[in-house]
Parts: structure tokens; C-alpha cells; sequence
């Protein structure tokens, strides 16, 4: 780059602001903790929670519960008995988790330390919070004043995509909290070079969690230049980081540059691009000011044009954005935008510098109270938004939704014999983490071999019941499953069912 632009240090926000702004984040944070769950529930966050477990206990992966009267599970489907957020793979008798290692990782020590309530919720929290002081700070260095920053990271604080991953068992958050804490780095590390090495840490991270977030890097290298010293404090900070997950990798799926996915190359295409570019551009004017879609293309209009933060901006926000244009499910609903959420603090940071370009073609009589006007928008705008947006989607629902998955748990424990069989789908993670079942997943079987499991079971003594959403019950137990089966009890839309084992042959006189 011609005009590495180095920032220069940002003057202090005046105490006062300070003060206003960790009375904010307080009552910011106070809000989520009121609404936030640690349920292991659906398939995400129950692979996420049964994954810290077992690192808390010392081990990489689980083991398949599979009834002894089924015969050996080397001889079995076992995918039939894996819970979400595992798969069994070839090669490998054990149970490896599906999700990245990075999150559960966080899970584990704070679970270790805290408990398994507070720990998660702690990381849950923590991750939100962490990202808006990073967002504020990173606009402070790249030359945002104090009020238009806090704006960004207001604006980010209140999209609700960004509320709906922090409230919840996601890594949506945490990776949006690392890769934040990359650029943050590398934009220090201008004026400090040792800051390069934390980048290092804080890059291998962010890819521990999310591993699409390698792709951050061609902006890291726009950011820090072709200086070798700090690349090499970059390369060292994350080798720890990198030879750890290059371990984790070969020994649970075989090889290093190998993961939980086992075909992750079908599910991206670039066919999927121009729908989910479609569906990310118009959830993106929904969910945030809409202004801050085009303003990044008044930042080049500044007086000071810093090619270089622009140009690592570009690539942070596209990079991430190209390779979830062509994931497969991108487009399904309004949520899927968690898979980018990591890019929007580039798009916020880039408006914000065009909102400053925009300001110094006004005569400077009129700039402060332009950019005074436009941050006050800004926030209305977005808290306006949210307050729509995050009640008419059912936000703030999602701790009701989720508890459901440990209540339905807690009461299979209570009401069914402890060596029971339990039939599941939706339930199948839930009941992994809070019980000692064997499950089989009944999505995947036909009445042939449902009979064949039942009757091996039933000659054992084992009992057979099912824990199923009332929307699976069709399916479930009667196309799928027939048989004599009894609801044992409901919970919300949760149905606990027991089936009655064959009659016994009346001995012929």
C-alpha cells in the first residue's frame, strides 16, 4: 500500500460520556441477562453445551449409548443413536462433536469455574458486552469522535440478530467479539508493533470458533502492511492456537484441515449467491438503519482518504459475506443472518467513516451540528427499529422456547425407567445432556427396522417411549413408528409417550 495512513492516538472521550456509557452497557447487559437462556436445547446449542462437558471432564468426544441387546455398534447405523451436534465418522469408534471446538471451549472454563449455568451465561454476556466497548474502541482508532462510536456500537448493540445470538448457547457472538478483537489489534499494532502478537492470539481464536473466519485475513495483512516483523509477531501469536486445532482436527476427524462436516463442500455453491445477496440486503435495511447500507460509499469522499482502513474494511465485511452468499441455508429466514454478523461491524465502521466524509464538505460552521443531528438519528433509528423488529420476531421468546428442552428432559428422568429406549428427533441433544438414555432417532427409520429394534428390545425387558414435539407425532408414531403407544404426560407442546409392549401368547390347552 502507497498510504499506510497511520492513525494517530485518539484524544479521551470527556469522564462524563465515560460514566453515561457504563451506565449503558449496565442496563444493556441487565437486559439480556433477563431474557437469555443456557438451556442445551435445539441442535446448536445443545452441541455447543455437551461438547464443554465433556472438555470440562477431559475428553474430546462422547461415547455412542447403543442398547447391548443391539449387537455391537460397529455393525449398526450409528448415526441412529447420535444426538445433535454429533456424527460418527469413519475410522473413529468414538462420537466427535460437529461444531467448532471454540465456543465449547469457553463453555468449559467458565462452566469449570462458575458452573454450568452461570459459566455459559457469563460467556453469553460477556462476548455481547466485550463487542460493543471493541466496536466503540476500534472507531475510535480508525478517527471516529467519541459520539458517533458509541453510536456504532449502539446500532450494533440493538440489531436484533445480534440480541438473538446473545441471548442463547451461539457462537455467532462470541466469533463476532474475536474478530472485532483482531482488527482491534491490528490497527494498535500500527503504532505499537507488539500489539501484532496479540492480533496473533486474537485471530487464532476468532478461527477456533468459527473457522470461516480465516478468511479475515488478507484485510489483517492490508491492516498491518508489509512490515515482516509484525507478520511474524502475528504468526507467532497464533501458532498456539493453530497447532491446537490442527490437533483437535486429525485426532476426532483424521486430518488437520478436516471438520465435523463431513461434506461441507455440498452445501456451498455459488449458484445460492445472488437469492442469499438478495435476502441479506434486504434483512440488512430491516434490521439496521438502512442509511448505513450506502453511506460506506461516501467514505472515500474524505479529505484525509485513508485507502488502507478502507480497503481492510472492504475485505473484512466481503470476505465473510462471499462465502455465506453461497452456503445453502443463508437464505432460509430472517435469522440466517447470524452467519454474517461477524461482518457487520465493518458495514457500521464504514458508514460511520462516510457519515465523517459527508461531514467535512459542510462549511465548518456547520459540521458539529450535523454530525450531532446524524448521531442522533442514528441511535433512534436504531433503538426504533429494534424495539419493531425484535418484538414482531419473537426475539425475546426464545428463553421460553428453549426451557422447554429441560423441562421435557427433567420429566422423561422422572417418568421413565432408567434403561428406557427413547425415540427422538427435535429432543435428541436435550436428552443427551440431561439424561442417561439411549436415544434412536426416528426421522431415520422405517417401520421394517423400527419393528426389528423394538422386538430386540422388548425380549431384553428394555422399555421403549418417546419424547417428541407435537408436530413430530404424526410421523413419528404412526408412519414411521406404529405401535400401541400411551401419552404418559405433556409438557407445553412437548409429548412424553410409552409403547405397550406385544401381548403375551396365551399358551394353547
Amino acid at each position: 500500500m502507497s498510504n499506510p495512513n497511520p492513525p494517530v492516538h485518539p484524544a479521551p472521550a470527556p469522564r462524563w460520556f465515560v460514566g453515561l456509557a457504563v451506565l449503558f452497557l449496565t442496563v444493556y447487559g441487565l437486559f439480556l441477562a433477563t431474557h437469555a437462556t443456557t438451556v442445551a436445547g435445539g441442535s446448536d446449542s445443545s452441541g455447543y453445551l455437551n461438547s464443554a462437558r465433556l472438555l470440562a471432564a477431559g475428553h474430546l468426544q462422547a461415547e455412542l449409548r447403543v442398547p447391548a441387546e443391539f449387537g455391537p455398534p460397529s455393525g449398526l447405523n450409528r448415526a441412529l443413536f447420535a444426538p445433535h451436534g454429533f456424527f460418527p465418522h469413519p475410522g473413529n469408534a468414538q462420537l466427535p462433536p460437529t461444531y467448532p471446538v471454540g465456543l465449547p471451549l469457553h463453555f468449559a472454563v467458565a462452566g469449570q469455574l462458575l458452573g454450568w449455568h452461570l459459566g455459559p451465561l457469563s460467556v453469553e454476556l460477556g462476548s455481547a458486552l466485550a463487542a460493543l466497548c471493541l466496536c466503540y474502541l476500534l472507531g475510535r482508532e480508525l478517527g471516529i469522535g467519541p459520539f458517533l462510536a458509541a453510536a456504532g456500537a449502539a446500532v450494533l448493540g440493538t440489531c436484533p440478530v445480534f440480541i438473538f445470538t446473545s441471548i442463547q448457547p451461539l457462537s455467532d457472538t462470541l466469533a463476532t467479539t474475536w474478530t472485532l478483537a483482531t482488527v482491534y489489534t491490528a490497527v494498535r499494532a500500527r503504532r505499537h508493533r507488539g500489539w501484532a502478537a496479540a492480533s496473533g492470539v486474537a485471530f487464532a481464536v476468532a478461527v477456533l470458533v468459527r473457522p470461516t473466519n480465516a478468511v479475515l485475513l488478507p484485510a489483517l495483512v492490508v491492516l498491518l502492511g508489509c512490515d515482516w516483523r509484525r507478520l511474524t509477531l502475528v504468526a507467532l501469536g497464533g501458532a498456539p492456537g493453530a497447532l491446537w486445532l490442527g490437533y483437535y482436527n486429525h485426532t476426532l476427524y483424521g486430518g488437520a484441515l478436516r471438520s465435523g462436516y463431513l461434506d461441507w463442500r455440498a452445501a456451498f455453491s455459488s449458484d445460492y449467491a445472488p437469492p442469499t445477496l438478495l435476502h441479506f440486503a434486504h434483512w440488512l435495511g430491516l434490521l439496521l438503519p438502512a442509511v448505513l447500507v450506502v453511506l460506506p460509499l461516501a467514505a472515500p469522499l474524505a479529505r484525509d482518504f485513508r485507502n488502507r482502513t478502507l480497503v481492510a474494511l472492504a475485505l473484512w465485511f466481503s470476505a465473510l459475506v462471499a462465502v455465506y452468499a453461497c452456503y445453502e441455508v443463508s437464505r432460509e429466514v430472517w435469522w440466517c443472518l447470524r452467519f454474517i454478523l461477524p461482518a457487520l461491524p465493518a458495514l457500521i465502521l464504514a458508514a460511520l467513516l462516510g457519515l465523517e466524509a459527508l461531514a467535512q464538505r459542510l462549511a465548518a460552521t456547520h459540521r458539529t451540528a450535523f454530525l450531532a443531528a446524524t448521531t442522533a438519528v442514528l441511535v433512534v433509528w436504531a433503538v426504533a427499529g429494534s424495539t419493531y423488529w425484535t418484538n414482531r420476531l419473537g426475539v425475546l421468546y426464545t428463553k421460553g422456547y428453549e426451557q422447554v428442552y429441560a423441562d421435557a428432559g427433567d420429566a422423561a428422568k422422572k417418568l421413565f425407567p432408567k434403561d428406557a429406549l427413547v425415540l427422538s428427533l427435535n429432543t435428541c441433544g436435550a436428552l443427551y445432556a440431561y439424561t442417561d438414555f439411549a436415544i434412536l432417532r426416528w426421522e431415520q427409520l422405517d417401520p421394517t427396522q423400527f419393528a426389528r429394534f423394538a422386538a430386540l428390545a422388548q425380549t431384553a425387558g428394555r422399555p421403549i417411549c418417546a419424547v417428541l414435539f407435537d408436530t413430530e407425532e404424526k410421523d413419528a408414531l404412526r408412519e414411521r413408528c406404529p405401535g400401541q403407544w400411551t401419552r404418559v404426560r405433556s409438557v407445553k407442546n412437548v409429548g412424553l409417550w410409552r409403547l405397550a409392549p406385544p401381548p403375551t401368547p396365551v399358551p394353547a390347552q
